[in-house]
């Protein structure tokens, strides 16, 4: 995908001046008013950025302080939200809605790595670094609203606060785990075992069924096949191989697991 002829939303960002770190924030023009009081984070309960694990540790004035230069992102299907080399100056919280993350390969083609919803961060790790880069390029699937926060102010934050430093290094030591089990899915020799590991790993920790477990693609058929490193063809006969076998259900990108042992079997 070229870098020239890809819709950007940085002509409709729209910045929105924030007293909480919730995504439900009405007040405009504070930023640079002079209040009395330090502002605080009611910790609403519908807000997603306060109950992410990402900031469990900060208190209420410094998630104020994040949010009061955080900014509105709206886009449309296919505008991109960042690009792969660009400094990571922000990183980003998805409030509805989903972004595609790829690469673009020396021969011009998409390389699907994932894909982000709702509440979940993007780019929380380069942020923290002074010289962090954005590792890919992240672009919405369809409308989709995202709030971004200051790198800089998160590693002020991280440096005074020991706590919070602990908090951080946890947090990226999962994400490194994370990453190492996305790479050993794609070291299977055949796509039907990457595929089935692929659908294991989207079934919570704490399901222990062996029947009627109920897994989301994140991701339409073609990128996921993408992601998975096989043509779309290829997913789509192990998929219908698998339901033949009485392994899985599938309905559009809902797919319910009927034999989760069986399906062990082939990774092992």
């Amino acid at each position: 995908m070229s870098r020239h002829n890809t819709p950007t939303a940085n002509n409709r960002q729209t910045e929105e001046a924030a007293v909480t770190s919730c995504d439900a924030i009405k007040l405009a023009d504070v930023t640079h008013a002079k209040l009395a009081e330090p502002l605080l984070c009611p910790r609403l309960e519908h807000c997603a950025i306060h109950r992410h694990p990402f900031f469990q540790d900060l208190g209420d004035q410094d998630l104020a302080s994040l949010c009061q230069r955080s900014r509105l992102h709206t886009l449309e299907a296919g505008e991109m939200l960042c690009r792969e080399g660009d400094r990571a100056e922000r990183f980003f919280i998805v409030l509805s809605g989903s972004v595609k993350l790829f690469r673009v390969t020396d021969q011009g083609s998409e390389r699907v790595l994932g894909s982000a919803g709702a509440d979940e961060v993007l780019a929380e790790v380069a942020a923290c670094s002074p010289d962090g880069r954005y590792p890919w390029y992240a672009q919405s699937l369809e409308p989709t609203r995202v709030r971004s926060f200051s790198g800089a102010l998160l590693r002020e934050m991280v440096a005074g606060r020991s706590d919070y430093m602990m908090n951080v290094m946890r947090y990226v030591a999962a994400a490194m785990s994370q990453t190492v089990e996305e790479r050993t899915i794609l070291t299977a020799q055949n796509a039907r075992e990457r595929l089935v590991q692929y659908l294991l790993s989207l079934v919570p920790g704490a399901d222990r069924r062996n029947t009627g477990v109920v897994v989301e693609l994140p991701l339409p058929k073609g990128l996921l096949a993408s992601q998975l490193a096989m043509q779309p063809e290829t997913l789509s006969r192990v998929l219908k191989e698998l339901r033949n076998r009485g392994l899985i259900q599938v309905a559009q990108r809902q797919v319910t697991l009927l034999d989760r042992a069986g399906l062990q079997e082939f990774v092992g």
